[in-house]
């Protein structure tokens, strides 16, 4: 059982990895950190926090993670094809911005290769309705991210998200299978699938669909809003703690087992980006991590 960082964005990089370390977790998906690295990675945190840069070497992350009895799962997360500055879809860049932007996510998969992290989780940009857009993700993209992939040692985990256009368990199908590697496993994230059109996802079906590709899972809740990408008619996902929203994590954990899944589960909590207490934070990520524990005896 893992937790993603972004949860405690106000607290510093050490006290951080402490305080998921005190809450009984034993790894962790390093999103913030990423940022705090200074890798340009899309925010998942509040717009009002200013990311303070940290420096981290192989010898003190070592000597940190084995004093916590912490491991870190992943690093992440971009959206591959351009980043998230305004409403979805995400541009598709071209040029030097493409270079640019595909040199800063290898000089992260380098930084996971240096420190001993196999995992770097991406989702894949662009227009979930513009199939036009697979021939430059795969062909302008992909293929010199997975090569790189592949020479560091690192795994590309792509996660599905409703607004992108990876976007369900075909679309992960369809790219394990046009670019077979070692080096590009899948994310899965049953709540995002939860909140892609149409909605009425038959979750625990695509589980099983993506049997054995799947190297990592974000586990949060969701409930489908009906509007664009699944948003609620405010226009925000409505993502509550895990065991209050419409997933069902019974039926996903059962799948899991029977497709003898042995990886990790990512706790998030996707709070309104506003002002959540601290300790609202720590309630709402530890009742989905008893939710879990209890569908996993």
């Amino acid at each position: 059982m893992g937790v993603l960082d972004v949860i405690w964005y106000d607290v510093p990089f050490e006290s951080r990895l402490k305080r998921i370390s005190k809450l009984n977790f034993s790894g962790v998906e390093c999103w913030l950190n990423s940022a705090e690295l200074g890798f340009g990675v899309d925010r998942e945190w509040p717009e009002t926090h200013k990311v303070e840069g940290v420096t981290v070497t192989k010898q003190k992350l070592s000597k940190l993670l084995d004093e916590l009895d912490l491991c870190i799962h992943s690093y992440g997360q971009y959206q591959v094809m351009g980043p998230v500055l305004g409403p979805y879809p995400t541009e598709i860049l071209t040029g030097t911005r493409r270079k640019k932007r595909i040199n800063d996510i290898m000089g992260l998969m380098d930084f996971c290769a240096e420190v001993g992290v196999k995992i770097l989780i991406v989702e894949s940009g662009g227009d979930p309705d513009n199939p036009s857009h697979w021939k430059p993700f795969v062909e302008d993209f992909m293929s010199k991210l997975v090569s790189h992939a592949e020479k560091v040692g690192v795994v590309i985990g792509m996660e599905n998200t409703p607004q992108a256009l990876v976007k369900d368990e075909d679309d992960l199908l369809r790219l394990v299978k046009e670019m077979p590697s070692k080096a590009l496993r899948v994310h899965f994230d049953p709540a995002n699938l939860n909140l892609t059109p149409p909605g009425n996802r038959d979750l625990s079906n695509a589980v099983r669909k993506l049997k054995g590709h799947v190297i990592s899972l974000h586990a949060k809740d969701s409930v489908y809003g009906g509007g664009p990408y699944g948003k609620m008619p405010d226009g925000t996902w409505r993502c509550p703690p895990i065991g209050q929203g419409t997933v069902p994590w019974s039926g996903c954990v059962k799948a899991l087992k029977e497709t003898s899944f042995d990886g990790y589960l990512i706790i998030e909590y996707s709070y309104p980006f506003g002002v959540v207490p601290l300790e609202e934070r720590d309630r709402a990520i530890l009742s989905g991590k008893r939710h879990l524990e209890n569908l996993l005896e």
